[in-house]
């Protein structure tokens, strides 16, 4: 009886996860070559590519996409997307890395094989 019910919550638990991940929803659209970035969405040695897409924010600013790839670490062999932006106070340039940036960069991947 005791092993019954820990296999039924265990069962429950793992439908339950896989559920949440096909209901998670994307923090952006798509428009051809363009990525679209939807109000209120948040989100080692690597190798960086340089990508003909571009991610549009949702001040309407467009920016290139970049493909970071982890080589070493726990993180190793998962690429995301990310974009170059310029601090409004500072000047300098960082990183974004893109609330979904793992399934962007997926996406991408796919159509260019």
């Amino acid at each position: 009886m005791k092993r019954t019910i820990i296999s039924a919550f265990l069962l429950f638990a793992a439908i339950a996860g896989y559920s949440q991940n096909q209901t998670a929803g994307k923090g952006y659209t798509r428009d051809g070559k363009t990525f679209t970035q939807q109000k209120g969405s948040r989100s080692g040695s690597s190798q960086d590519v340089a990508t003909t897409y571009t991610w549009k924010d949702s001040k309407g600013n467009e920016y290139p996409l970049f493909l970071h790839t982890y080589v070493k670490g726990e993180k190793a062999g998962r690429t995301t997307a990310y974009v170059v932006r310029t601090s409004s106070k500072t000047g300098k340039e960082y990183k974004y890395y893109l609330p979904d940036g793992e399934r962007i960069a997926m996406e991408i991947m796919n159509e260019t094989k």
